[in-house]
């Protein structure tokens, strides 16, 4: 198979960007005000075993870490620090010798300490966002441009929600998160699809479908009046827990019916294409075929997704003699919740981004 000249270079210049990007954040110490320091040697001691007033059992070792600060006034010096990890890595790091870390510095009698803080990450997180918009790129060129635009955008965008939020400090927040997810469906629609028939009836069946699911689910909760819903349990809620659940569910309910309902609009509007004369019937029920098909794997990514968020916390509560009642209520039971209610999005979604997708290409040429 022969390359053609103008994909080689393209392939070249993607694997030259990768290798400048590489070399600037491994090399971006001056950007951070923080001191950084690389280290140079690792001198690991003999590993011991340890085990703690809950007969926990690990193994403990011992570094003597020597490397150089590149960054700040103290830059071009070398020190010397001490740390110790254990195998479990609970609450500890190991460290190798090539790694940079953030460092804090302290004036010890006439000399100076420091202390590692934690690693600097930015290599790792820049290469795989790299990673990313190339193969996003590669599969779809222009396609997948507009996917990349549409999801900085959209990040831009909650934030200056997040932002407000702060701001303001209201107490009935919640419609901020809600008319953003409008923002975020009709922004996202409009930049990968197009401003046209398919965009608008996406965007409808969407609203409809995350609009209904909320509103069952709020209704759900008034007449159960939140019985077994601990909106205490989350995380640093430093507002009305009620809402802020409500929020996070709406942006979650919001990713997975638009998966839905994108997938299943755009294979009607194909089918049209590929066959003009198909009937109103043929259409709606393609549609539904459509979504039974993709309906069971989304909910599956739903739970693989809620397993995930819990897993760690709930395998701390089992391990402080907890019950499962009481670690699944509390560590489980709202992620679940959240979990059903995008679930019911989806099955509201498949009929009826079928419904108004037949209807919108009923008598049409396309």
């Amino acid at each position: 198979m022969k390359v053609k000249k103008k994909d080689f270079i393209k392939g070249m210049l993607i694997v030259l960007s990768g290798c400048l990007l590489y070399l600037f954040v491994v090399n971006d110490a001056f950007l951070y005000k923080q001191p950084i320091l690389k280290i140079t040697r690792v001198k690991n001691s003999k590993t011991d075993k340890i085990v703690d007033e809950f007969k926990n059992r690990d193994q403990q070792t011992s570094q003597i870490i020597t490397g150089k600060i590149l960054n700040g006034n103290e830059q071009g010096k070398s020190f010397e620090v001490h740390n110790t990890y254990t195998w479990s890595r609970g609450m500890d790091q190991r460290f190798y010798t090539g790694q940079q870390v953030f460092v804090n510095i302290y004036q010890k009698g006439k000399g100076k300490t420091i202390s590692i803080s934690h690693y600097k990450r930015d290599t790792y997180l820049l290469m795989l966002c790299w990673l990313t918009l190339m193969l996003l790129f590669i599969v779809m060129r222009s396609d997948g441009l507009r996917s990349i635009v549409s999801v900085i955008l959209n990040f831009v965008l909650f934030l200056i929600v997040v932002q407000i939020d702060v701001m303001w400090n209201i107490t009935s927040f919640f419609w901020i998160y809600a008319i953003s997810a409008v923002i975020f469906t009709a922004l996202t629609l409009m930049l990968v699809i197009g401003w046209n028939k398919q965009c608008l009836v996406t965007f409808i069946a969407i609203f409809f479908g995350t609009a209904m699911a909320l509103l069952l689910t709020v209704a759900a909760m008034w007449l159960t009046k939140d019985k077994g819903m601990h909106y205490e349990a989350l995380d640093f809620a430093t507002q009305a827990p009620k809402q802020l659940f409500l929020s996070a569910s709406v942006i979650g309910l919001l990713g997975t019916v638009m998966d839905a309902a994108t997938d299943i609009v755009s294979t009607l509007f194909e089918l049209k294409r590929s066959q003009p004369g198909i009937s109103f019937k043929k259409l709606f029920n393609s549609g539904r075929q459509v979504g039974k098909k993709i309906m069971g794997p989304l909910i599956n990514v739903l739970l693989l997704i809620f397993f995930a968020e819990t897993f760690t916390l709930a395998v701390l509560y089992f391990r402080t003699g907890n019950s499962f009642g009481y670690t699944f209520e509390w560590t489980m039971s709202l992620g679940l919740v959240q979990a059903v209610i995008s679930g019911i999005g989806i099955t509201l979604v498949i009929p009826s981004a079928s419904f108004l997708a037949a209807v919108a290409l009923r008598g049409s040429s396309r």
